[in-house]
C-alpha cells in the first residue's frame, strides 16, 4: 500500500516541476524530459516464476522519469525506469562539456526459478538443513515451503577528467550484490543411490574499482588500466543431514559453496599511426586470481552411518591463477583496392595452486593428487581484402593457433582456419554475400603410457575435428519503403579420432526478415527463422576397458545416439497509421517451437534387449521441446505534442515438453537407483498469462 501511494505523490511532484521546466524551457530551452505512468493489470494461469523469470510484471502501478538539463558549458541526465519494482533502476549522469563527466547508476533484477517450491527440511535460505526426526517425512503435505527466487542489486559510480587533453583519467566502482535461494544437487550416497535437492543460500558481494589513465593525440594513443574486485561468500558451505545415511542430528554432510576471492588485471593499450594508411595496435594485461579455503579432514560415509577420516598433506588450500596476454596486429591500405591486416597473440595460464595429497585407506587407489591444468596458446594471421572490378569485393582470412596443455588426459591442439566470403553490390537496391571457413583441429595427447589412449574420453572441445561452414546472405531494397533479407547457414562438423562420445554435428540455419511501408499508412513487418541441429554419439557402457572393437556383452555393450533439435520462429505484424502523428495501432503474433527427440540404437550384439523393448520404443520424442506464442495489440494516441496516451494487451503462452520431467513427483522413491528427495526446482514451467495496461506520458 505504501508503495501505491508513494508512487502517485512522487509523479504529482515531478509533474509539478516539470511545469516550471517548461516554463524554463521556453525562455532558455534548458530543461527537457519526459514522465509516465503505467497502469498494469495481469493474470497468470501456471507457473508464475517463469513468467517474471527476469521480470517483475503484476497488478500496480509502473513509473518512468526522464529529466535532462543542458547549456553550453554545463549538462545532467536523470533517467528512471520500473520505480520501486523488482526491476527498478535510476541513471544520473552529467559534467562540463571537455572538462569532466559522472555517473551514478542503481538497478535491480531478480531471478525467479520456482516459487512454492517444498522440502522436508528446516532452515531453507540458511546455511543449515536439518529435520527433527530420524528419518524426513515423505508427507509433502507437512514440508515447509519457500521460493527459489535470488536478487541481483548494482551500485555503480563513475568519473572522467578530460580536462587536461590531451590526457585523460577514468575512475570507476561498483558493487554488486546478490541473495535468495537457488537449487543444487547432490549425492545421497555413493553412485547408484538416490539423490538430493538442496535449496542452496545465495549472499554474494562484489566490490570492484576500476582506473584508466592516458594520452590521445594523433598519431599516437596509450592508455594503463587497472582493475580489482572482491567477492565474499557469506555462505560458504551448506551442512545438511543426509536422510540416506540414517546418521544423526549431530553428524551433518557438508556441501562447498563459492569461496571467497580477489582478481586484479593490469592492461596496456596503445596504437600508432604509420604510412600508408596504416596503423599499430598492441594491447598487453596480465591478471591474477586468488582464492583460499579450509579442506574437510572426514566425511559422512553411508556405510559407517558416520564420519570417516582422511589424510590431507595440507589442511588449508591456497589457489592462485595467473593469467598474461599479448595481442598485436598491424592494418594497412597501401592501395586503394588492398585491405591488409597481420595479427599475433599470445596467452599464457599458469595455475599455482597448492597440490594437495588425500589419503584414504577405504577406497582403491588409497590416494589422490588434484592436478593443475595450464596452459599456453599462440595465434597469428591474416586478412586480406581486395577490391574487384563489377562492384566485387573479396576478403580472404588465415589463422593458425597452437595450444599445449599440462595434462595428459587433456590433447594439445593445432587449429588451421581458412575463411572467405565474396561481396556484391552491383545495385543500390542489392547486397549479396556468399561464405565459406575451414576449420581443421588436430589433436595430440601426452600421455605417459601410449596405450592408455582408450582410457581417456575425449572431450568434445578439444578432440580432433574438421569443420565446414558455408554461408550466404541476400539484402533486397527494391524502393525506401521495402526491403527483404535472406540469410541461410550450413555447418557440418567431423571428429575423426573420436574414440567415445560426440562424432559429428551439423546443422543448418534459414531465415527472413521483411520490412513494406504502403502510403506512408499502413507498416508490415515479418519474418521467419529455422534451425535443424543433429548431434551423433558413441557410447560404451561398461566398468572396464572402453575399447568399442570388443564384442559387446550384457555387462558392456554399445550404444549410439542421434540428438536432434529442430527450431522455427516466425513473427508478423502492422503498424497502422490511422491518423498520422496523432492516432497509431500495433498488431503483433509472434511464435517460437523447438522439438528436440534422441533416436537411440543399442549395438547389443547377438543379445536381444529385455522384455518390452524395442529399438523404438526406447527413443525419446520430447526433449527440450517448447512453444512460445506471444499476441500484442496497441493503441497510441497522442493528445498534444506534449502528452500522449497508450493502451494495449499481451497475450503470452508457453508450454514446455522434457521427457525429464515428465511424471514428476516430490518424493518418487526414497532408494534405490532412481531415489530422489526433489523440492520442485524447474518443475512445470508451463504458463499462459493475460496483461492489459494503460501508459500515460508527459513531455516537456
Amino acid at each position: 500500500m505504501k508503495r501505491q501511494i508513494f508512487l502517485p505523490v512522487l509523479l504529482f511532484g515531478l509533474f509539478s516541476l516539470s511545469t516550471a521546466f517548461a516554463e524554463e524551457q521556453q525562455e532558455q530551452n534548458k530543461f527537457s524530459g519526459e514522465i509516465s505512468a503505467q497502469g498494469t493489470l495481469t493474470h497468470v494461469n501456471g507457473n508464475e516464476a517463469k513468467f517474471n523469470e527476469y521480470g517483475d510484471v503484476r497488478n500496480g502501478l509502473y513509473g518512468d522519469v526522464k529529466i535532462k538539463y543542458d547549456d553550453d558549458k554545463y549538462y545532467v541526465d536523470f533517467y528512471s525506469r520500473n520505480m520501486l519494482y523488482d526491476t527498478q533502476s535510476y541513471d544520473l549522469e552529467g559534467g562540463k562539456w571537455g572538462a569532466y563527466k559522472f555517473n551514478i547508476n542503481y538497478s535491480e533484477i531478480p531471478h525467479n526459478f520456482t516459487y512454492d517450491a517444498q522440502t522436508f527440511y528446516s532452515g531453507a535460505g540458511t546455511n543449515n538443513l536439518t529435520y527433527p526426526t530420524h528419518t524426513p517425512s515423505t508427507n509433502t503435505g507437512t514440508w515447509n515451503t519457500f521460493d527459489y527466487s535470488t536478487k541481483r542489486k548494482d551500485y555503480s559510480a563513475g568519473f572522467k577528467l578530460d580536462v587536461l587533453k590531451p590526457f585523460f583519467l577514468d575512475f570507476s566502482a561498483a558493487i554488486d550484490e546478490r541473495k535468495g535461494i537457488y537449487p543444487i544437487g547432490a549425492a545421497g550416497t555413493n553412485p547408484g543411490g538416490i539423490s538430493l535437492e538442496l535449496p542452496a543460500p545465495i549472499d554474494y558481494k562484489t566490490n570492484s574499482i576500476n582506473l584508466l589513465a592516458g594520452y590521445v593525440r594523433n598519431p599516437l594513443f596509450i592508455s594503463l588500466g587497472y582493475f580489482y574486485s572482491n567477492f565474499t561468500d557469506s555462505d560458504t558451505s551448506l551442512n545438511f543431514r543426509n536422510p540416506a545415511t540414517n546418521n544423526t542430528a549431530s553428524v551433518t554432510d557438508t556441501y562447498s559453496l563459492p569461496p571467497d576471492n580477489q582478481f586484479y588485471k593490469i592492461n596496456l593499450k596503445g596504437a600508432l599511426k604509420l604510412p600508408l594508411n596504416s596503423k599499430f595496435n598492441v594491447d598487453l594485461a596480465t591478471a591474477d586470481a586468488k582464492s583460499d579455503a579450509v579442506l574437510r579432514n572426514s566425511y559422512v560415509d553411508d556405510i559407517v552411518g558416520g564420519l570417516r577420516n582422511i589424510t590431507l598433506s595440507t589442511p588449508f588450500f591456497n589457489g592462485e591463477v595467473i593469467t598474461n596476454n599479448i595481442a598485436t596486429s598491424v592494418t594497412s591500405k597501401p592501395l586503394s583496392f588492398l585491405d591488409a591486416k597481420l595479427f599475433l597473440k599470445y596467452d599464457d595460464r599458469e595455475n599455482k595452486s597448492d597440490v594437495i595429497t588425500i589419503t584414504d585407506a577405504t577406497q582403491t587407489p588409497a590416494t589422490f593428487t588434484n592436478t593443475l591444468f595450464n596452459y599456453r596458446r599462440v595465434k597469428y594471421g591474416t586478412e586480406l581484402g581486395f577490391q574487384l572490378p563489377a562492384n566485387f569485393y573479396f576478403l580472404g582470412a588465415y589463422n593458425h593457433s597452437t595450444i599445449s596443455r599440462e595434462r595428459e588426459d587433456i590433447p594439445d591442439n593445432r587449429d588451421d582456419l581458412f575463411s572467405a566470403e565474396l561481396r556484391w553490390k552491383g545495385f543500390d537496391f542489392l547486397t549479396a554475400r556468399v561464405g565459406y571457413e575451414r576449420l581443421d583441429r588436430r589433436a595430440d595427447f601426452q600421455l605417459t603410457d601410449p596405450t592408455d589412449i582408450e582410457t581417456f574420453i575425449r572431450r568434445f572441445d578439444a578432440a580432433g575435428k574438421s569443420r565446414n561452414t558455408y554461408k550466404a546472405n541476400l539484402d533486397f531494397f527494391p524502393a525506401d519503403n521495402f526491403s527483404i533479407s535472406l540469410g541461410y547457414k550450413h555447418r557440418d562438423t567431423n571428429y575423426p579420432d573420436t574414440v567415445l562420445g560426440l562424432t559429428g554435428d551439423r546443422g543448418d540455419e534459414f531465415l527472413i526478415d521483411v520490412d513494406y511501408l504502403i502510403n506512408k499508412r499502413i507498416r508490415l513487418f515479418g519474418s521467419f527463422d529455422y534451425e535443424y541441429v543433429r548431434q551423433d554419439q558413441f557410447q560404451r557402457q561398461t566398468t572396464g576397458t572402453v575399447d568399442p572393437s570388443l564384442p559387446p556383452v550384457p555387462a558392456a555393450f554399445n550404444w549410439t545416439a542421434a540428438q536432434k533439435d529442430e527450431n522455427y520462429s516466425y513473427a508478423a505484424g502492422a503498424e497502422i497509421f490511422i491518423v498520422p502523428e496523432k492516432l497509431t495501432l500495433l498488431l503483433q503474433y509472434s511464435y517460437l517451437q523447438a522439438d528436440g527427440s534422441v533416436d537411440y540404437t543399442y549395438l547389443l550384439g547377438a543379445n536381444p534387449l529385455p522384455a518390452g523393448r524395442t529399438q523404438d520404443n526406447i527413443d525419446l520424442s520430447n526433449w527440450d521441446g517448447y512453444k512460445l506464442t506471444c499476441v500484442l495489440i496497441k493503441l497510441s494516441y497522442n493528445v498534444t505534442k506534449s502528452l500522449s496516451v497508450a493502451a494495449g494487451y499481451v497475450y503470452e503462452k508457453y508450454d514446455y515438453n522434457d521427457a525429464q520431467y515428465d511424471g514428476y513427483q516430490y518424493v518418487p522413491a526414497v532408494t534405490g537407483t532412481n531415489g530422489a528427495y526433489l523440492t520442485g526446482a524447474y518443475n512445470n514451467p508451463s504458463y499462459e498469462s493475460n496483461v492489459g495496461f494503460m501508459t500515460v506520458t508527459y513531455r516537456f
